[in-house]
């Protein structure tokens, strides 16, 4: 076998985050989780916790680079900061993802439950403002069901 110039590989490098209108498609089932913890003080307190989480793909606006993604829904509780975004999105370290968190309330968080459960709720969209540190604010989400 002719040992000749091997061709050099390219280095395959991830697009950036773009700021914008992105979509995304729910993929599998969900999976949650509900309960409390005691935070130590002082004072002592009992946080709860309740989430939702899906497998999904993000779709950018520009590049139309299309994100294995895992999407959360967290139940915002009185001791949630006060914040003005509507979630948060950050890229994985590890591997070529992205999580993007929405901040419900718990109505939404119960309509969001049922929806999943009888297999209606598909698309999904989200704005992503300026970021820093790999962590982008959402400014606003929505999805969409079909009935």
């Amino acid at each position: 076998m002719p040992r000749g110039k091997q061709k050099p590989r390219r280095a395959f490098a991830l697009p950036e985050i773009e700021v914008g209108d992105w979509h995304g498609e729910f993929a599998g089932p969900p999976s949650g989780n509900i309960g409390q913890h005691i935070q130590p003080g002082p004072p002592i307190m009992v946080v709860e916790f309740t989430y939702l989480i899906l497998g999904a793909v993000v779709i950018s606006p520009i590049s139309k680079f299309q994100w294995p993604a895992a999407v959360s829904f967290w139940v915002r509780t009185p001791l949630t900061p006060e914040r003005v975004e509507a979630g948060l999105m950050f890229k994985s370290d590890e591997i070529p993802s992205v999580n993007v968190s929405f901040e419900v309330t718990r109505q939404q968080f119960t309509e969001t439950c049922w929806l999943c459960r009888e297999k209606l709720l598909k698309d999904f969209h989200f704005r992503i403002g300026p970021g820093t540190d790999d962590h982008w604010p959402l400014e606003s989400w929505g999805a969409s069901f079909r009935l």
